[in-house]
């Protein structure tokens, strides 16, 4: 099965970017096509895609509300295309998103995606899992009472969606829009263009905020088919790192190797390849190490 694999970013992410792409590259599946999408590349950073054989495309702005509400955040058309990639890319059977602070290890995500997108549900992993030792925040309002502000329900209220959608948000995992697979002809497109065009009408939620908004509004209130991926496919830490394999692997036993490792939240990583975090290694050793596709494989 032939992937479109995509990905985009500004000029601040080209090195990401290309460590991406050198980690796919690295690992020879030859039904993968990679595209980038320009949230404001240089034309010196488009060429070296160009000369590499890779797509470079301007997926422009959904509506002009979208561009008025960004403002000189010109890199949120990217986050924004995530709902049109069947738009935007006509051609493509099977779209897999993919964050540019992500990089691959192995060609398990794939196989594992390519086994839920041809059944046109969408592939996606929950941030519900045995990674979090809590699950949402929680405010104490009066003695055994409590508010819940699980991420989607706090922007589905925030938003003043109806109370039937909202109800159905309470609780519910956020299904992380860092990476995502959906095959063309699946109905989620519409609806999440539907959901994210409503989204950003509205002036009290941020626009970065929408696609993963409208992701959970088609899977728990309208029910369209998704499957959660194993942590493996979209690894957001804690993080472990086996020195005998010279791979990361998941936290827990049995510590399975880590096919897609995501910088979430890792700001100075993002911006400085040689920026050391404390992990653990297999034998729970605390060592310092960059998350870095370019500090780690050889």
């Amino acid at each position: 099965m032939k992937l479109d694999l995509i990905t985009g970013g500004d000029s601040k992410y080209f090195n990401l970017i290309n460590e991406l792409c050198e980690s796919l590259d690295r690992l020879k599946d030859k039904n993968i096509k990679i595209s980038i999408l320009d949230g404001g590349l240089s034309s010196e950073q488009v060429n070296f895609f160009q000369s590499k054989n890779i797509n470079v495309i301007d997926p422009g702005w959904p509506n002009t509300e979208a561009e008025a509400k960004a403002g000189n955040k010109k890199f949120l058309r990217v986050e924004l295309a995530k709902a049109n990639l069947d738009r935007i890319f006509p051609n493509a059977e099977y779209l897999f998103w993919v964050d540019a602070d992500a990089w691959f290890q192995n060609t398990t995500a794939l196989d594992i995606v390519r086994v839920v997108i041809k059944k046109n549900k969408l592939a996606i992993v929950s941030q519900a899992s045995r990674l979090q030792s809590r699950h949402m925040s929680v405010k104490k309002i009066f003695g055994p009472l409590y508010l819940l502000k699980n991420i989607l329900y706090k922007n589905a209220s925030k938003a003043k969606l109806p109370r039937k959608i909202i109800n159905q948000l309470i609780c519910r995992p956020t299904l992380n829009a860092g990476i995502f697979a959906i095959a063309k002809n699946a109905p989620h497109w519409d609806r999440l263009r539907y959901w994210q065009q409503i989204l950003i009408k509205d002036n009290r939620i941020s626009l970065f905020t929408t696609t993963q908004l409208a992701l959970g509004i088609i899977s728990y209130h309208e029910e369209l088919g998704y499957e959660a991926l194993p942590e493996i496919c979209n690894y957001m830490g804690p993080y472990r790192w086996s020195t005998d394999l010279n791979l990361f692997v998941d936290y827990y036993a049995p510590y399975e190797v880590v096919s897609i490792i995501h910088m979430v939240a890792q700001d100075e990583m993002r911006d400085n390849r040689k920026h050391r975090i404390k992990i653990i290694d297999e034998r729970d050793k605390i060592i310092e190490r960059s998350l870095r596709y370019s500090e780690n494989i050889n």
